[in-house]
């Protein structure tokens, strides 16, 4: 890894729905480590493979009747979506101060987040919520996770972890996952951090919290 890899944070989404709770974090998580922040917005490729399908219909939150879903629909709905995760982040960083950029790449999320953890050893994900799940109304009473496996990247999760919930006025919840098989409750926590190298990428793409990944991969 080299060294202008680990002067950055790295923030990776694919829906604006999660931006406030994931930026939240990140934001603080920049601040406190003194780095830059990139955000990642990842525009989800299988949307628009499935808007080119002659049979594709969508149901609108408003509306009564089904309508045609065309792509140029999901690549107005990416602009859109672009354009108020740059507003949210210039709110946030009025919060936590720190230099930040955006990117826009197309693919999956958990593919991006996978090929993302050669350039940082601080990389933030969150994936867009479950139907009827809300982030953003647990963020005031949400604990910050810490997912401790006895390794030197297991221990750094837990310190940083305790530095991030004193910055966010979180309480911290730390747990042990050294020989356990799978993950413990984690759909409450406001944040989830894990060592990079303990998390496989179905454990990645089934969290729907913000997840803080800490460490190589290796």
């Amino acid at each position: 890894m080299t060294t202008v890899a680990r002067e950055r944070v790295l923030a990776v989404l694919d829906d604006a729905s999660v931006a406030r709770a994931l930026l939240d974090a990140s934001c603080a998580l920049a601040q406190l480590v003194q780095r830059e922040l990139q955000l990642v917005f990842v525009e989800n490729a299988a949307a628009l493979a499935a808007a080119s399908l002659p049979a594709t219909r969508v149901l609108a939150q408003a509306a009564r009747a089904w309508t045609p879903l065309a792509p140029e629909d999901v690549e107005r709905g990416w602009r859109v979506q672009a354009a108020r995760l740059r507003a949210q982040a210039e709110q946030a960083t009025t919060r936590h101060p720190v230099n930040w950029s955006m990117r826009v790449t197309r693919g999956a999320l958990r593919q991006t987040v996978l090929a993302l953890r050669d350039e940082t050893d601080l990389l933030l994900v969150a994936a867009a919520p479950s139907h009827g799940a809300s982030i953003d109304t647990q963020l005031k009473r949400a604990p910050v996770s810490a997912l401790d496996d006895g390794s030197a990247d297991g221990r750094e999760a837990v310190a940083l972890a305790g530095r991030l919930a004193q910055v966010l006025g979180a309480p911290l919840r730390v747990f042990r996952i050294d020989g356990q098989p799978g993950l413990p409750p984690l759909a409450s926590a406001r944040l989830v951090v894990a060592p990079a190298s303990r998390l496989a990428a179905p454990a990645v793409a089934a969290l729907r919290v913000p997840l803080l990944l800490v460490g190589s991969r290796d």
